[in-house]
């Protein structure tokens, strides 16, 4: 696409839809007052729509205040001449209690953590949506509430997404009728009735709050997990703290084809764990040396090793291999028992259907591959090598990005195949090899029996 047509692309898409996001108590008054405060700072960026996280109570308030015809939220957007905001009884979020009953408020341990937990995964799926810019406001509700919305904001946030708190000048916060400041002078009385004040006088300021973007450093899998906890994801992050290169942990598991990094489980898919294990197994066998990609140097029975080494590793070690195994035979057996461990998970699965993400075969066939395990003596050594280095490569690139995927960058960066090692080459140091692996001790790389 060349940049006219890129440009003519972004003038037709259409534009983002910005979202007032607000968690509200006993008082709808902030909902009211937050729209009027980015009306003040940018008349742009009025939201089109309102969602409110709240409890049953808060909801009735809400319906009983903010909807209607003759409501203030109506008077708001004719006294300013705000384009329609879309607010109904369904944009109004309340989540259920373990009773099965919409949480009637917050009055125990439990009632905070289903609040909070509701709110950290509404913000989740919010953020998953590129056609919005969210406005969030932690005004109202509990300091639970807020605090949660904030941290749920940092958490998920994206650079055009905002957090913000309502401030509103005195007298006005103790004036029950007050919504915003009317254009025109309006008397209200206080709420003990003894002196009137006029609502147009009323000074509204949103006052921003930064937020510290983690997005991304968050696992794509966490992003992407329905009924999101806060408190899982807490672990998460802690977890990521807590570890050093000499403390974490990796566990493989061959019946399962997956590594479990210091408790949190990854199924690689059987190519990636194989190449997984075959580096693991040599880091712990030999710290800190490391195996080097296929470079053209190397001759046809150095590649064929290579190649049944890393077919091998899709084995677990104590598995007696036939030594008078061909190449081909080995890649049939890897691929067998590949076929196996695939067909275990589907019937674990059959009590909740489920599509294996993972394909029944460690390398699909095809000529390149093929090459790979072939018996025939005149094989080209270039197109050979070519056809290993591109599998290397694939390999991975592929596993440290499933790593990433389930971990995040952070925590991923403990587990993952790096260069362990380097070497110059003979050429006065102009080429320099490196040499891949594990950067964990060989003590804590663990093959599940």
């Amino acid at each position: 696409m060349n940049q006219s047509q890129q440009n003519r692309q972004e003038q037709h898409q259409e534009p983002k839809q910005h979202v007032l996001l607000a968690v509200s108590g006993m008082t709808p008054q902030i909902i009211t007052e937050t729209l009027f405060g980015i009306y003040r700072q940018d008349p742009t960026k009025v939201p089109q729509r309102i969602e409110v996280i709240t409890t049953q109570d808060g909801r009735q308030r809400l319906i009983a205040n903010l909807l209607g015809p003759d409501s203030p939220l109506e008077q708001l957007i004719k006294d300013y001449q705000l384009p329609n905001i879309r607010f109904t009884p369904e944009d109004i979020k309340v989540p259920e209690g373990d009773d099965g009953a919409l949480l009637n408020d917050i009055k125990s341990e439990r009632d905070q953590e289903i609040i909070t937990d509701f709110i950290t995964d509404h913000v989740r799926q919010l953020t998953q949506d590129p056609n919005i810019i969210i406005h969030a406001s932690l005004a109202g509700g509990r300091k639970t509430m807020g605090f949660a919305l904030g941290y749920a904001m940092s958490l998920f946030g994206r650079p055009e997404d905002s957090l913000s708190h309502v401030l509103v000048s005195e007298p006005y916060e103790s004036i029950p009728d007050f919504y915003y400041p009317t254009p025109n002078t309006v008397m209200r009385a206080d709420r003990d009735k003894i002196s009137q004040h006029d609502l147009s006088k009323a000074q509204v300021m949103l006052a921003k709050i930064p937020l510290v973007l983690m997005r991304e450093e968050m696992p794509t899998s966490l992003i992407n997990e329905p009924s999101l906890s806060y408190t899982d994801t807490v672990a998460r992050i802690n977890r990521a703290n807590l570890l050093s290169t000499e403390s974490a942990t990796v566990e493989l598991d061959f019946t399962t084809m997956s590594i479990c990094c210091d408790g949190i489980t990854i199924a690689l898919k059987a190519d990636c764990f194989a190449f997984y294990s075959w580096l693991a197994q040599d880091s712990k066998a030999y710290p800190g040396e490391g195996i080097e990609p296929p470079k053209l140097e190397m001759k046809i029975p150095e590649l064929d090793t290579r190649f049944a080494n890393y077919l091998k590793a899709a084995l677990h070690p104590e598995v007696t291999i036939n030594h008078n195994y061909s190449l081909a035979e080995l890649f049939e057996y890897a691929n067998d028992t590949v076929a196996e461990m695939i067909e275990r998970e589907q019937q674990k699965s059959a009590a909740k259907p489920k599509k294996s993400t993972r394909n029944n075969w460690l390398l699909q066939g095809n000529t390149k591959i093929d090459s790979l395990y072939s018996a025939e003596p005149d094989r080209d050594l270039k197109a050979l090598t070519t056809t290993h280095k591109n599998l290397w490569d694939r390999l991975l690139k592929e596993t440290n990005q499933a790593i990433k995927d389930a971990l995040g960058p952070r925590l991923a960066e403990y587990y993952q195949i790096v260069t362990v090692n380097t070497a110059k080459g003979e050429d006065n140091g102009r080429t320099r090899f490196e040499y891949k692996g594990l950067k964990l001790p060989a003590e804590n790389i663990h093959l599940k029996l």
